[in-house]
């Protein structure tokens, strides 16, 4: 009975040393979980508060070529697609009594060129975007032959929600940024005036302030300046971290090249890339993490895979 009872608290024994071993291993194993991160630093030179809206690459004139008298299409020197200077020949037009008479009247006297074709030049400078009419076609004085959009009244058209128009000013720079990534400069030309009824909002014109032809109907974006606050500490927006209700904040701090801590931080201004820290203030050395920061705890264990700003 003794050795039974023995064995019996050895085995217990042993099944508590057990478990004490394996809980010290996930312990360890947890404390050793070493997270790739990226890091970044404060920003100090200031934040610019803007509202971005969608535009579109549009000719807001396009200018129709008619034809000026009744008669017979003799001659076509239009392409859909093809760029024109304002006064090209693009049409010739003979009226049926020229071509029935021309010659005979013109044997008669030859200084009266009475068969020649009346010329139907560009009126703009522009694109063809349409040709309507064949050689040989029969037209009616005031029929469109062909469309132009009118590259001086070329640019981009932004929709803007009403409450924003003050800050928006004839003549004002703005940047448009095209889906590649790249931006040009544009220039506030001209206030629709109307408003969507459903929207409430207004379009704006904008005229570029660069050569560079884009394709109409293109859709690019624009940022419209609402404020500007410099000489304050700003930090992008991945380092900042939230709970659901947005109501407390706090970013993970490197305390050394493999520890990151929870700093609670309160904000300020705010954009689409960049978030004004008001406290704590931080230092430019200090090094704040960007990625691999999500779900974590109060304490990481980490690893710097590379820096960005």
């Amino acid at each position: 009975m003794k050795n039974k009872i023995t064995i019996l608290f050895s085995t217990i024994l042993f099944s508590v040393l057990l478990h004490s071993c394996n809980k010290k291993e996930a312990a360890v194993t947890e404390t050793e979980t070493i997270i790739p991160v990226t890091v970044t630093t404060i920003d100090n030179k200031g934040i610019d508060d803007f509202e971005e809206v969608s535009g579109t690459v549009s000719y807001i004139v396009k200018t129709p070529i008619k034809a000026i008298i009744t008669g017979y299409v003799t001659a076509v020197n239009a392409t859909t697609n093809d760029k024109v200077a304002k006064g090209k020949r693009l049409f010739s037009i003979k009226t049926k009594e020229s071509i029935a008479l021309g010659n005979d009247v013109n044997k008669l006297d030859p200084n009266l060129h009475f068969g020649t074709a009346v010329s139907i030049t560009s009126s703009s400078n522009g694109f063809i975007t349409a040709v309507n009419v064949e050689k040989g076609n029969y037209v009616q004085e005031g029929d469109v032959l062909a469309v132009i959009n009118d590259s001086d009244n070329y640019g981009v058209v932004i929709n803007v929600p009403f409450e924003l128009k003050k800050y928006v000013s004839i003549n004002q720079q703005l940047s448009v940024y095209l889906p590649d990534g790249t931006s040009i400069s544009a220039t506030v030309k001209q206030f629709i005036p109307s408003v969507d009824t459903m929207s409430q909002m207004q379009s704006i014109f904008l005229k570029m302030n660069s050569n560079q032809v884009l394709p109409e109907n293109l859709i690019v974006s624009v940022r419209i300046p609402k404020s500007n606050k410099s000489d304050i500490i700003t930090l992008p927006k991945s380092a900042i971290l939230s709970n659901e209700i947005e109501t407390e904040y706090w970013v993970m701090l490197l305390k050394n090249d493999s520890t990151a801590i929870k700093v609670p931080v309160q904000i300020g201004l705010k954009n689409q890339e960049r978030t004004e820290i008001i406290t704590p203030k931080f230092n430019v050395t200090d090094r704040i993490v960007t990625s691999g920061n999500y779900g974590v705890g109060d304490t990481i264990k980490v690893k710097i895979i590379n820096g960005s700003k």
